[in-house]
């Protein structure tokens, strides 16, 4: 009996087709899926769901695609989308590194389901992803560090972004972002004897914000990235010739 393509196969197999005559092709029902789960969530994608997106019985969905599990996988690959070609510019590994970086966080932003796709299928395995990954080690390439530094470097960015993805994706519970502003609440309630270098952070601007949540949350990803290209760039300096 012939074995059964996973998902994950499926995704690496799969080859650009003509629209079928009704009109269909796994390009615009995965196009339709990702619309949907940027609307609603990935919890609202479902195979009725996207075929009544686009006007078809959610049969009509099997002949391309073999069901959810590789829709999402499909989803996931189309969202990241292949790194811009210009990414790396060879003008130092800290600038590339910058660079790719920042380009990888604005496209999980533009699709933050994304992250929920990784949970259910660990670490990046389809196409893009893995393009996304080549060319963070690219960026790596002309240093002294050894392979498993360069992948665990590439690890700890892309930590960093998804970590970006969930504390915003979370917000602030209703009873706190309906309050006063966050430095002002707890100012007025904690006792400074019991969290007293809280205290200090809360009254010396440690939380203030700005009127722009976009730029506070660009300033708070730079802040880390530039924290862990400093730890990589230590290290790198380690490994030359001459360095102890």
């Amino acid at each position: 009996m012939e074995r059964a393509m996973s998902p994950l196969e499926a995704v690496w197999t799969a080859k650009p087709a003509p629209e079928a005559r009704e009109g269909l092709s796994l390009a615009r029902i995965v196009g339709a899926a990702i619309e949907v789960a940027d609307t609603d969530g990935l919890v609202a994608v479902s195979m009725s769901r996207v075929a009544k997106s686009l006007g078809f019985t959610t049969m009509s969905l099997y002949r391309h695609v073999a069901n959810k599990e590789e829709l999402i996988l499909h989803m996931q690959d189309a969202a990241v989308g292949p790194p811009p070609a210009d990414l790396l510019t060879g003008q130092g590994w800290r600038s590339d590194l910058d660079r790719w970086a920042w380009a990888a966080v604005r496209k999980l932003r533009s699709h933050p389901w994304i992250l929920q796709t990784l949970s259910m299928f660990g670490p990046p395995a389809t196409p893009h992803q893995l393009s996304w990954f080549e060319y963070g080690l690219r960026a790596l390439g002309p240093t002294p560090l050894d392979e498993n530094e360069k992948v665990s470097a590439i690890l700890l960015i892309q930590a960093h972004s998804f970590a970006d993805l969930t504390f915003h994706a979370a917000g602030a519970p209703t009873a706190i972002a309906d309050a006063d502003p966050y430095e002002t609440l707890f100012t007025r309630i904690i006792d400074p004897a019991r969290f007293p270098a809280l205290m200090a952070a809360f009254s010396g601007g440690g939380f203030a914000t700005t009127d722009d949540p976009e730029a506070d949350r660009d300033w708070l990803y730079q802040f880390g990235l530039q924290r862990i290209l400093d730890g990589v760039q230590v290290l790198i300096e380690q490994r030359l010739p001459g360095e102890a």
